[in-house]
């Protein structure tokens, strides 16, 4: 089991760690210039926090996460231990705000916002990115693959795999103005591509805790869950998979004054 686990977060770390500030966070660099003190929220293994880092030299980047990591290399980045809704940092700490693929996964994506908002400095630019579930285009999508998709949003009973849509109303809510709101469509139809998405989603449906809570809240046996992994890596082998995702995005700045 203890092997299992390693394997399927070390397959989860390496899909996030594909993630580049040139694949999620280009809409954001215009709005960065060098000398801004920049946070990274849930920054993860640091993939688009060493491209951000680089925008704003000489000025300070920081990374925080409940795991934060960084690629291999020397980097001028501080990284911090810490839970996003309860940001250990002066107010107006930083001058820009970013955060990918973060508010699906916590239980209040306003409360992070807000702790955003008051670590933000007056005329600070934040950035936010997520996915939208409501959006996707699959093929093929049997029986058993829908039913994998009936469990992973109970799975995601205390987040928000939706939030995408909401994220220039969460940011005006949370205090930022003149937000804007973004969407583009990610695509997966190349064998490393669907490859590289079913390894994922397999490595996700078969952790150790996700199985346990699956099984004890009587979503699934077991042996469906099984299943589900086995589904999800056939859908990677077949030469004809294609996927296509809805990406939202949004900015917004706090107040000047």
């Amino acid at each position: 089991m203890e092997k299992t686990q390693q394997e399927n977060f070390r397959n989860r770390r390496a899909n996030f760690a594909r993630r580049t500030v040139d694949t999620h966070a280009a809409f954001f660099l215009p709005h960065l210039r060098p000398g801004m003190a920049l946070l990274d929220l849930g920054c993860g293994p640091g993939s688009i926090t060493v491209g951000l880092a680089g925008a704003v030299a000489p000025g300070p980047t920081t990374g925080i996460d409940l795991d934060p990591g960084l690629p291999d290399g020397e980097h001028d980045i501080t990284l911090v231990t810490g839970d996003v809704h309860e940001l250990p940092f002066p107010d107006a700490s930083f001058d820009a705000i970013f955060a990918s693929a973060l508010l699906q996964h916590v239980p209040d994506p306003l409360a992070v916002l807000r702790e955003a908002r008051r670590v933000a400095r007056p005329g600070a630019v934040i950035g936010v990115g997520d996915a939208d579930w409501d959006g996707e285009l699959l093929y093929p999508k049997g029986p058993v693959i829908e039913r994998s998709y009936d469990v992973m949003r109970k799975l995601r009973s205390n987040s928000d795999p939706y939030v995408g849509k909401r994220l220039r109303s969460l940011l005006a809510e949370a205090g930022f103005e003149r937000c804007e709101g973004y969407a583009r469509v990610g695509h997966h139809g190349t064998a490393e591509e669907v490859a590289g998405i079913g390894t994922f989603t397999a490595s996700t449906l078969g952790y150790p805790a996700t199985v346990e809570k699956a099984v004890a809240e009587g979503w699934a046996t077991a042996g469906e869950m099984a299943e589900f992994q086995e589904a999800w890596r056939a859908w990677s082998a077949d030469p004809g998979a294609f996927v296509a995702r809805f990406w939202c995005e949004a900015v917004g700045w706090a107040p000047a004054g």
